[in-house]
């Protein structure tokens, strides 16, 4: 396995003998602006990869999806994107399966939980830590009864180890089976960190959404266990609370 950093992806040497590329990467300003071509770092990697026959795989976003088709999306609805981000990651996966055919895997993951209590990250559980790591409390901006596809870290690399090993081209939603409401959430947290306190800010639910995931069941045979949520949330609150 080679790991390579954004100045590294146009070197050609970095891809010589590889089998299979997997890109996380993605230009933040294609986070709100319209598509340019210049900021595509898919496309530039894509490229490499497609002149050397190497599978692909996409890490994508829910966002695809229109903004009234976040519950129990399914991967053969249509996918207009339901903001900026939406639209270009929607643009990129065209411009990849337009140049990789079907030596091209996308995933489609909910929000992805795992340890990182990292300032000014917009994630929803990046968002949670770095409040209890620094004030030993959570201020909770949305609504808690708001319900979200939260998949944890230990299953999501597990659905892209498959990818990289069996190399099934397509477009594969990644969600936890289940939605957890943000309140529900952010008590487990809470509780495996052993102390803090919730304060609710809001009360309209916002941007709520579940994936459909039974296509990864079917082709890879991989489905999250039900606890999992709660035990990586509380695996974190420990973790958290461990670093004194």
């Amino acid at each position: 396995m080679r790991v390579l950093g954004h100045a590294e992806a146009d070197d050609a040497a970095a891809y010589e003998n590889a089998g299979c590329v997997v890109n996380f990467a993605f230009a933040p300003g294609l986070e709100r602006l319209p598509y340019e071509a210049a900021l595509d770092i898919d496309r530039r990697i894509g490229a490499h990869a497609a002149q050397r026959g190497c599978h692909y795989v996409m890490i994508s976003s829910r966002r695809v999806y229109a903004r009234d088709a976040q519950w129990n999306a399914e991967e053969s609805m249509p996918a207009p994107g339901m903001d900026a981000y939406g639209r270009n990651k929607a643009r990129v996966e065209g411009e990849l399966r337009a140049r990789l055919g079907d030596r091209l895997t996308v995933l489609r993951p909910g929000n992805v939980l795992g340890y990182e209590p990292v300032a000014g990250r917009r994630r929803f559980g990046a968002y949670l830590q770095h409040q209890l790591a620094t004030t030993g409390q959570i201020r909770l901006t949305v609504d808690p009864a708001t319900r979200r596809d939260l998949v944890p870290m230990e299953f999501f690399c597990r659905v892209v180890r498959e990818a990289v090993l069996r190399r099934v081209s397509g477009v594969f939603n990644v969600g936890s089976g289940r939605a957890t409401s943000a309140g529900e959430a952010a008590r487990w947290l809470l509780q495996g960190y052993g102390s803090g306190q919730l304060h609710i800010e809001a009360t309209q639910p916002a941007d709520e959404f579940q994936l459909d995931s039974a296509r990864l069941r079917e082709v890879f045979g991989l489905a999250c266990a039900e606890n999992a949520v709660e035990q990586a949330l509380r695996d974190i609150g420990r973790r958290l609370a461990s670093r004194g």
